[in-house]
């Protein structure tokens, strides 16, 4: 019996809806509730940490707030940063991956098909 793929689609297929009558309006609607998101879930993870941390012993605030990131933190820091500013403008960057998709030249064989009729 084959194996099923449970792989899940990451992206909506087909254009997004569009609320607004500037289309620029629905991407900055998209990109400030992916920050609101984002920000939500990142508060209350390092909520749940530090009360954690706090009520271990192994750290308190005052230690937490003097940390000071080494060379490979801050080198994760920056790759996960970058992660997430492509998340937060990924409206942007599927519309203008669409708006080049429009532009681009059709293959070669069908330009050739195109042609020998």
């Amino acid at each position: 019996m084959p194996e099923k793929d449970n792989h899940l689609r990451r992206t909506a297929k087909g254009r997004r809806p569009q609320y607004f009558e500037d289309p620029a309006v629905d991407h900055l609607h998209n990109m400030i509730l992916s920050l609101v998101e984002e920000l939500s879930v990142t508060r209350d993870r390092a909520d749940a940490l530090e009360r954690l941390l706090e009520q271990s012993g192994v750290l308190n605030s005052i230690q937490l707030d003097q940390y000071q990131a080494d060379e490979v933190a801050a080198i994760e820091r920056q790759e996960r940063r970058e992660r997430y500013i492509a998340r937060v403008l990924k409206t942007f960057s599927d519309q203008a991956e669409r708006e080049s998709e429009d532009l681009m030249a059709p293959p070669f064989e069908e330009v050739v098909r195109i042609m020998d009729k």
